[in-house]
């Protein structure tokens, strides 16, 4: 009897402590797929509520409303929102907010709002496709240290960026809920997600753990797929993503990994493309992606499967349809391998795990500046 009243007690107190949770934005604003006349704005509440955003500037002088709306309904009793803004024009300037309405209780004829509450008014402002150049903050391998994220992004000045890139391994494993806004993702809005976007790049590592499914439900992904491809100005990115490092048939993947045929459908992807006109027009040509197409160490060892078949099938493919540059991370050493060095006609440069670079693309090249921890410059050059 004693024991039954006791849980009925600690019940009550959940139920009244979750009553009295008093709704609010806990995770973001931060922009996603920014383009030259649309976003993306995600961002979380601490309750299940109905959210919008409301956007102002250029030759919208009232508020905008803008929700996700799928098969005509519009997205509700959510924690988690992606809204996507369109209409907008290149290279402006927008101001926008979020709005959110607690549902406190969802009946099928009935439905009970709870309090309303509504963010700061941030800005961002669209990309310029005839941009002249382009510019980014790359990073990688955080491993869920938030501090160091912050440290390293202060190395420049973001304002100067359009966007910031992050390699992958930003977070170790994705297990729990919080890992990628603990990692990563909250230290980006705190410095300047609000305002600018990031682009998160997999890493072996965010393929780890039992909520890695859900990965593409906080970071834009277009055409929902991890692998893409983007221009800004005269400017291809190419984004890969590489799978895990060692062999599908490794028993801690437990036969749920087949990564050796998603390789190769992106190969056959990015041939496609390159042998497009607008690809073939682009005066730089980069390639990102976690896994270098190198192999770093022993060969026979499984923790270079990944590196070997993307060595063996992706570096030719590069070498034919004429990129510039190849920029890694994962192997947490600063590696340079020059033009020619390995059967390679464009650089392939590999990031440690303690240092940001800044890249700068325009008529004369791109100009890649590293600087770690310590502030030293590892690498100041121009690759043309």
């Amino acid at each position: 009897m004693k024991t039954k009243l006791i849980c009925c007690v600690m019940l009550l107190l959940c139920t009244m402590a979750a009553s009295a949770q008093k709704l609010s934005f806990n995770h973001g604003p931060y922009l996603q797929n920014m383009g030259s006349d649309e976003v993306t704005i995600y961002f979380t509440t601490s309750t299940e509520a109905y959210s919008w955003v409301e956007v102002i500037g250029d030759k919208w002088t009232k508020p905008q409303r803008f929700a996700t709306v799928f098969a005509g309904q519009y997205d509700a009793y959510t924690k988690e929102n992606r809204v996507r803004v369109t209409g907008l024009r290149p290279g402006v300037q927008y101001r926008y907010r979020l709005i959110s309405k607690e549902i406190k209780e969802y009946r099928p004829y009935k439905v009970t709002y709870g309090d309303s509450i509504a963010s700061s008014w941030e800005h961002f402002t669209t990309l310029n496709p005839k941009q002249k150049s382009f510019s980014f903050l790359l990073t990688n391998d955080g491993h869920d240290k938030p501090q160091k994220v912050k440290n390293l992004l202060g190395k420049f000045p973001i304002n100067n960026v359009d966007m910031v890139f992050y390699l992958g391994d930003m977070i170790s494993y994705y297990d729990k809920e919080e890992a990628p806004y603990y990692g990563y993702i909250d230290p980006s809005v705190e410095m300047f997600a609000k305002n600018k976007p990031f682009i998160s790049i997999r890493g072996n590592h965010e393929m780890r753990g039992k909520l890695t499914r859900n990965y593409m439900n906080l970071i834009g992904c277009p055409n929902n797929r991890f692998y893409n491809i983007a221009y800004f100005g005269n400017t291809v990115i190419v984004m890969l993503d590489t799978g895990e490092d060692k062999p599908d048939t490794q028993p801690v993947y437990a036969g749920m990994n087949c990564y050796d045929g998603y390789r190769m459908e992106q190969l056959e992807w990015l041939r496609k493309e390159a042998a497009t006109k607008r690809f073939k027009a682009a005066k730089n040509k980069i390639v990102l992606m976690h896994i270098p197409p190198l192999v770093a160490d022993d060969p026979n060892i499984p923790e270079e499967h990944a590196a070997t078949e993307l060595e063996k099938h992706f570096k030719p493919l590069f070498n034919e349809i004429g990129i510039d540059i190849a920029i890694s991370g994962h192997t947490h050493r600063y590696i340079l391998i020059e033009k020619g060095e390995r059967d390679n006609n464009f650089p392939i440069l590999t990031n440690d795990n303690k240092s940001i670079m800044r890249v700068n693309s325009d008529s004369k090249g791109i100009h890649v500046k590293i600087v770690n921890e310590k502030d030293e410059v590892l690498l100041d050059r121009v690759f043309n």
